[in-house]
């Protein structure tokens, strides 16, 4: 109740949206541009790191404006299975549903429809390939993802090159068709 008395002077924004969708990353840009305090907000890789609204996180001080980090809203309901790769791809559900080497097959097959060869660079593959298996023994290779026997770690490999689509290394890429 003493919450909805105090009046706050300036604006208060909460950014929300579907789980691992760059919220809080979002908030950080912000924060490195106009907060000069060390503290950001936690992100990952995987959906859940923001369990709750945080502190109001002041970004603007001529007009003061606060922004509040939220956890994911909404769990994403796919109308379609490639709707629900895309998500898995961009990690907006857990790879682990679909399955990391199936997802980045799902990956594999949309990168080499669209003519985007740029993990070719990334595996030291002469050329495209549409076999998931090849790509990822390449890749497991030029970064060092080996057992002992020198045999590929295939789900590491699957793992790492995920998170290499979403960091930006295969390319600045957005899936959806506009």
């Amino acid at each position: 109740k003493q919450w909805y008395q105090r009046r706050v002077r300036g604006y208060l924004f909460f950014v929300s949206g579907l789980p691992n969708s760059g919220k809080s990353s979002f908030i950080n840009a912000f924060k490195k541009e106009y907060d000069t305090s060390p503290n950001k907000l936690k992100v990952g890789p995987n959906p859940g790191v923001t369990r709750n609204i945080s502190n109001k996180v002041k970004i603007l001080i001529h007009p003061v404006v606060y922004i509040f980090d939220t956890p994911g809203v909404n769990l994403p309901h796919p109308e379609s299975t490639e709707a629900a790769m895309k998500l898995a791809v961009v990690g907006a559900i857990p790879h682990k549903f679909p399955g990391h080497i199936e997802t980045v097959d799902y990956l594999l097959y949309w990168l080499n429809r669209k003519g985007l060869y740029k993990y070719t660079g990334q595996c030291g593959l002469a050329a495209p390939s549409n076999n998931v298996y090849e790509v990822l023994a390449y890749f497991a290779r030029a970064r060092g993802m080996l057992e002992e026997d020198g045999a590929p770690r295939m789900l590491n490999a699957a793992e790492s090159f995920l998170r290499a689509f979403n960091k930006g290394e295969l390319g600045k890429i957005m899936l959806e068709d506009l």
